[in-house]
């Protein structure tokens, strides 16, 4: 166990990370300096992962990177524990974040194959949280939902409400896109009070995301800008950036259902900008979806062409990057 002083930095961190950002990484840099001054190399390695995490929340993708490499190098040094598995887990949200779902994969299922000891009950959940997503993104949505059901169930064992409401935002997701809106909503309204018991601002955002994207895809197109802008304003309190330019996106489409062009192109242009200064590939290409939509409504064809030629690429790029063979090798280790 850390002295006190530095165990207490720790624990606030812990507490604060979803909430307020900003302190937490405060917190776990003091954390980080007090550790490595008394050599407790464990606690070094908890401080740095709070700082990763904090970071990635910030939109910092190569610097929470680099700080989980650190303590995947301790971990090779001296045994850090759980802290190892946590390092994992978060280095493939990083890797997934940025589109490279090949690595991710790697990543979350080494997790899950890590000694007991070695790798906590809490990121066992959140790496098949993750591999579910992974199958999201290549569009194999049932298999997806099966993932993030059976995080759910695992779920249950953790003293940690937000591991189930991941997974209930996860199953809603996997629900909207098989175009099951009721039990979409239902999985969202399970979630919401949950996230706001722990005061996890990102997941609360998200949930008003997702239901103004229901609301858009059922019409209703003044209910979707509304959620929607509860969500920006969360985001933007909070300094959430993927969770913002995701906001910016889907008001973008409900500018242009309602003619509304100048505005989408603020909104859209707005989004760009934010998912290309963090190496956000798939929601960049789903950005240039929307501006080649904007640009036809706007008669820019040549910057319609260019923008849906781009969105191409990018979704080419993103499916050549697991092949058939790798989800395959995927499953048969999942269900060993």
């Amino acid at each position: 166990m850390a002295r006190p002083e530095l165990q207490d930095l720790l624990d606030r961190a812990r507490k604060l990370v979803n909430s307020q950002t900003a302190d937490a990484l405060s917190l776990a840099l003091r954390a980080r300096d007090l550790a490595v001054a008394d050599g407790d190399r464990y606690a070094e390695a908890e401080a740095l992962n709070l700082s990763a995490q904090s970071m990635a929340l910030f939109g910092q993708y190569a610097d929470a990177l680099d700080t989980l490499l650190r303590v995947m190098d301790l971990g090779s040094q001296i045994d850090i524990g759980t802290q190892h598995g946590m390092a994992l887990q978060l280095i493939a949200r990083s890797h997934y974040t940025q589109a490279d779902y090949e690595a991710a994969t790697d990543c979350w299922l080494a997790c899950i194959e890590l000694p007991r000891q070695t790798v906590s009950a809490v990121d066992q959940v959140q790496a098949h949280i993750g591999l579910g997503q992974v199958l999201f993104a290549n569009e194999q949505y049932e298999a997806a939902l099966a993932h993030h059901r059976r995080a759910a169930e695992l779920s249950e064992n953790c003293d940690d409400v937000t591991l189930m409401a991941a997974s209930l935002i996860n199953i809603a997701v996997d629900q909207q896109y098989l175009g099951h809106f009721v039990d979409a909503l239902d999985a969202l309204k399970q979630a919401l009070p949950l996230v706001r018991a722990a005061q996890h601002y990102e997941f609360e955002a998200e949930i008003y995301g997702i239901i103004g994207q229901i609301q858009f895809a059922r019409g209703e197109v003044a209910k979707a800008r509304m959620s929607l802008r509860v969500a920006l304003k969360i985001n933007r309190l909070h300094n959430h950036l993927w969770g913002e330019a995701n906001d910016l996106l889907w008001l973008g489409h409900c500018s242009i259902t309602d003619g509304l062009l100048e505005a989408a192109r603020d909104e859209l242009l707005r989004a760009m900008q934010l998912a290309e200064a963090m190496g956000t590939q798939n929601l960049t290409a789903r950005i240039h979806l929307a501006l080649s939509t904007l640009y036809m409504a706007l008669e820019s064809p040549e910057e319609s062409l260019a923008h849906i030629a781009a969105y191409q690429n990018m979704q080419q790029d993103i499916i050549n990057t697991i092949t058939s063979s790798r989800f395959a090798s995927m499953e048969l280790r999942l269900n060993d």
